[in-house]
């Protein structure tokens, strides 16, 4: 994938990030606010410890997700140019934000479900997440271990050879 500046890259991360966000926060938000109102019966009647084992399990999935996509992006630095690094790290980002967006929406689902806000806590975890993973024109340029003048260019958004 090619980019004209980091400018339109960091664009299309950022409209990636946000829109798989936003549909999970709907769910959780609606299922919570129903919940919490005691409007919302359980559909499935579970034990707490199918409720923690579901909650730890998540939590641990995303963490480990979490992890490795920070493991991958630690070796963006083996690219020759700006370009192979940001679509590399577009791949990346791209991968990790289906499969927290993914498990998002098991949590929602679990949280209609079973009617446990214990799934909005996951859900929040979640979003911590990827905070600490959210792209900033910074962080990337000292991700990509740019030098001198192309971290200069990356950080103006000027457009890229």
């Amino acid at each position: 994938m090619k980019f004209k500046d980091s400018g339109a890259f960091l664009i299309k991360l950022n409209n990636l990030f946000n829109g798989l966000i936003a549909i999970p926060l709907l769910l959780v938000g609606f299922g919570y606010l129903e919940i919490s109102n005691g409007s919302w019966v359980a559909v499935i009647e579970p034990t707490n410890a199918i409720i923690i084992s579901m909650v730890i399990g998540l939590g641990l999935l995303v963490t480990y997700i979490s992890l490795q996509f920070k493991k991958e992006t630690r070796k963006l630095t083996v690219f020759d140019t700006l370009q192979e690094k940001m679509g590399a790290y577009y791949a990346l980002a791209r991968f990790y934000y289906w499969s927290v967006f993914a498990l998002s929406i098991i949590a929602a689902a679990l949280l209609f479900m079973f009617a446990d806000l214990a799934f909005a806590v996951i859900y929040a975890f979640m979003l911590f997440w990827m905070s600490v993973f959210r792209p900033a024109l910074r962080s990337l340029a000292d991700l990509f271990d740019l030098k001198d003048e192309e971290k200069t260019r990356f950080m103006n958004k000027d457009p890229l050879a």
